[in-house]
C-alpha cells in the first residue's frame, strides 16, 4: 500500500493562551493546562503525582506542553521550571531533575545510528515495507495517533519498542536479516566440519540470469528460502544464540536443486550441491556482514538488540499516515537526517537510550568497543525489562562503571589481543559469555 503523507504537523494551531481567553484557568478545573496558564509549577507537580498526564489534550487539541510553548509573555527561567514540572520523571530510580524525552525512535540499527551520529536512511533499513516508514519516524509526545484521540500518542514507549524489533514480512527486514546470518553460519559450520545437512523432499529450480554471478544468485535464493521456511516460522527462534551445531537436525535443505540458464539445465546433488550451498551461504554472510544486517544482531548470534532513542522536543515534524484495515494511524517524521546532537531549527538532542536488559546493554557496549563508537557523555540509559516493573536508570557515572567492568572482562578473555583483531566467532563467544553473567553486580561499587 502507498503511505499517505502530509507536510503539516498533526497538531492544531494554538491561537491564544492568555488567562482571559481560556476557560482552563477556572478554579473549578484543576488541570495541567490551567496550571500552566497560571504558571503554577507546584500545582503541576501535585497534579502529576495525583495521576494527571502531560499527554492529555484540551478541547482545542492542545497538550499542556503545547500551551506552554505558545506562551509569549513569560521569562525563560519560568518556562524552564514549568517544563520540568510537566516532564520530570516520577520514577525514584531516575537521576535527579531528569526530564522525560518528548520524542522516541525505536530501531534495531542502534549501533549504526550511534556510529553515524544521526538518524538517516543509510543506516535505517528503508526496505522493510510501508510500516518501516523509511526509518525516520518519531513517536512524539506532541502528536496524536488518530485525529479523534483525546491524548497524544497512547502507550508512547510501546510503539517505539515494537518498531525497534525490526520485524516485517519482507526478506529485507532487520529481524529476518539477523536470522539469515545465523542460519548461514550454521550451514557453513556443518559443511566445514563434515556434518550432514539433513535433506528435505523439495527439489526447486533456480533460474540463473548470469552463470558468472552464481554465488550472488544462490545467496538471493538462499535468503528467500530461509525467510519463508524458517524465519517466518517458530522453528527459526531455536537458532538464536544457540551453538552452531545444536539444532542441525531442524535445518533441512533441498536434497537436489536444478539450475536453469539459457535453456540449459543442470541438476545438483551430493558434493556439487554442497559446493553450491557453501558458495551461497558464504556470499549471503558476506553481504550481511557488509552492512545489510544490524551489527549488534550479528554480534548477538541472530538476536535483535532493540534500542529506543529518547530525544528532547523535536520541531517541524510532518505526518505520515498508514491505512490499516479498520482505521488510519498517524506517524511523525522528518525528511532530512536528524543529528543526535540536535539542531538549532529542529531541536531534538539525544538524551536517553532504552534497552530491554543489562544483557542487551552489554552487547551495545561491546559493539561500541569493537567499532570505536563513543556513547554521549551525558546519555542516560533506561533499562526496562518487565512491563509491570519500574524502569531502572543508569546515569553517566553508573554507565561508566558498567563499561569499565565490561572492558576488564573483555581483557581477561582476550589478553593483549585488540578487539579489532578478533574474528566474528570470537566476538560472538565473548558476547555470549558476558550475557551469561549476573550483570547487575557490575553496577555496585
Amino acid at each position: 500500500m502507498t503511505p499517505i503523507r502530509t507536510s503539516s504537523p498533526f497538531i492544531p494551531a494554538v491561537t491564544s493562551h492568555s488567562p482571559s481567553a481560556s476557560a482552563e484557568t477556572s478554579e473549578a478545573s484543576p488541570t495541567l493546562h490551567a496550571a500552566v496558564v497560571n504558571r503554577d509549577a507546584e500545582a503541576l507537580a501535585r497534579l502529576r503525582k495525583d495521576g494527571q498526564r502531560a499527554n492529555t489534550l484540551n478541547a482545542e487539541g492542545h497538550s499542556p506542553l503545547d500551551v506552554l510553548d505558545k506562551m509569549r509573555d513569560i521569562d525563560e527561567r519560568s518556562r524552564s521550571g514549568l517544563r520540568m514540572a510537566l516532564l520530570q520523571s516520577l520514577n525514584p530510580t531516575a537521576p535527579l531533575a531528569y526530564a522525560k524525552p518528548e520524542a522516541l525512535h525505536g530501531t534495531p540499527w542502534g549501533l549504526e545510528i550511534l556510529q553515524s551520529g544521526a538518524l538517516k536512511g543509510g543506516v535505517n533499513d528503508a526496505k522493510g515495507g510501508t510500516q518501516s516508514l523509511e526509518g525516520k519516524v518519531f513517536f512524539s509526545d506532541r502528536t496524536r495517533e488518530s485525529s479523534n484521540d483525546t491524548t497524544t500518542r497512547p502507550n508512547l514507549r510501546s510503539k517505539a519498542r515494537t518498531y525497534s524489533l525490526g520485524k516485517g514480512v519482507n526478506t529485507s527486514n532487520a529481524h529476518s536479516r539477523a536470522l539469515q546470518h545465523r542460519l548461514a553460519q550454521v550451514i557453513l559450520h556443518a559443511l566445514d566440519t563434515g556434518k550432514a545437512l539433513p535433506p528435505n523432499a523439495m527439489a526447486p529450480s533456480i533460474d540463473v540470469a548470469d552463470p558468472e554471478q552464481l554465488p550472488a544468485e544462490g545467496a538471493a535464493w538462499l535468503q528467500r528460502f530461509l525467510h519463508a521456511n524458517y524465519i517466518l516460522k517458530p522453528v527459526g527462534r531455536k537458532f538464536i544464540g544457540a551453538p552452531l551445531d545444536e539444532h542441525l537436525g531442524d535445518l533441512k535443505l533441498p536434497g537436489s536443486i536444478a539450475l536453469r540458464s539459457g535453456g540449459q539445465g543442470n541438476e545438483l546433488r551430493g558434493e556439487d550441491l554442497n559446493r553450491f550451498y557453501h558458495q551461497a551461504a558464504s556470499e549471503l554472510l558476506r553481504s550481511l556482514e557488509d552492512g545489510k544486517a544490524p551489527y549488534l544482531s550479528v554480534l548477538n548470534q541472530g538476536g535483535i538488540v532493540p534500542l529506543v532513542f529518547g530525544f528532547e522536543k523535536i520541531n517541524n515534524l510532518s505526518t505520515h499516515a498508514i491505512q490499516y484495515t479498520s482505521d488510519t494511524k498517524q506517524y511523525s517524521y522528518q525528511n532530512k537526517e536528524h543529528p543526535l546532537s540536535g539542531s538549532p531549527e529542529n531541536g531534538g538532542k539525544l538524551k536517553e537510550l532504552e534497552v530491554r536488559t543489562l544483557d542487551d546493554f552489554a552487547t551495545v557496549c561491546l559493539g561500541c568497543a569493537v567499532k570505536g563508537v563513543e556513547l554521549p557523555a551525558d546519555l542516560v540509559v533506561r533499562v526496562k525489562t518487565q512491563k509491570s516493573e519500574k524502569a531502572q536508570y543508569l546515569d553517566a557515572s553508573r554507565t561508566a562503571l558498567f563499561r569499565q567492568r565490561l572492558a576488564a572482562q573483555v581483557t581477561e578473555q582476550t589478553g593483549d589481543h585488540p578487539l579489532g583483531t578478533l574474528d566474528l566467532h570470537q566476538l560472538q563467544r565473548i558476547n555470549s559469555d558476558i550475557r551469561a553473567q549476573n550483570l547487575s553486580e557490575w553496577l555496585t561499587v
